[in-house]
Order: C-alpha cells, then structure tokens, then sequence
C-alpha cells in the first residue's frame, strides 16, 4: 500500500510547518508578546541594526531607522493603558536571508491622550520584513 503524503501546516495557517518558517513565526510571536507586555527593551532585541520605516508617505521627516524605533516605541507605548493584538499569519516568503510575512492585524487598544482615554480598533493588513543575522536568528527589518 502506497502512503499518503500529507504535508504539515502551521496551526491555523496554510504555510508549511518547516524549521524556518516555524523560527520566523515563533519571532513574530515574541514580538506580539512584547508588545502587549509593552517591553520596549526585549523588542529593541528582536529589531535588526538595519531597521527602517519610511512612514508610507512621500516626506521623509516622519521616517526612522533602529535609533529612533526606541523613541518611537517609548512615545507610543507609554501611552498605551491596555492592549489586545492577535495575528493571523496569511503567507510568508523567504528569500535567501530575508522574510516576508504577510498577515491580518486584529487589535484593539486604549490610548491615554491629552482629552481623555480613547479607544481604537485595529483590522488590516500587514507585512512583517525580518532578515536571518550571522547568528541564525530572525530579526526585524521594518513592520514593527
């Protein structure tokens, strides 16, 4: 009898439960951890040297590489009163020393502002960039 060949998957994805996909996984796990746990030092960890965000507009003054993620974590966290965010991993690519994983964000937040607290919803898309540094780990590129 010949045997079925089932291929693995991740739980609750369609990406195949391979040691790699499942590192790059298990570090955008760490990130949502980290970031509902708001620790602004263990996601400095998980950030390359080489991270940048170019803020998805054309000006360049609301750009920012790995020395102004600290800023931008600390103004942004510091805000944050409580938070839930959940990931639903889409698709991820790899490409020699770089990822791409593509997912669906589904979050809420309660933001201390000057007028009171403020609730917000998050549901969207988005994509996580990391790349595999000399020490075989996986780290952010840009989509923290």
């Amino acid at each position: 009898m010949a045997g079925c060949a089932h291929s693995r998957y991740l739980p609750g994805t369609t990406i195949p439960a391979t040691e790699e996909n499942l590192a790059i996984i298990e570090t955008i796990e760490q990130y949502r951890e980290y970031l509902v746990e708001k620790n602004i030092e263990g996601l400095l960890l998980l950030a390359s040297n080489k991270y940048f965000e170019d803020g998805g507009t054309p000006q360049a003054n609301d750009d920012y590489g790995y020395d102004g993620l600290r800023q931008i974590l600390t103004n942004r966290l510091g805000r944050v009163q409580s938070l839930r965010y959940d990931i639903e991993y889409r698709r991820l690519t790899v490409r020699g020393n770089r990822a791409e994983v593509e997912a669906f964000l589904n979050g809420a937040f309660e933001l201390q502002s000057e007028t009171g607290e403020r609730y917000r919803r998050v549901n969207d898309r988005h994509r996580f960039v990391l790349e595999r540094n000399s020490n075989n780990k996986w780290r952010f590129l840009n989509g923290m």
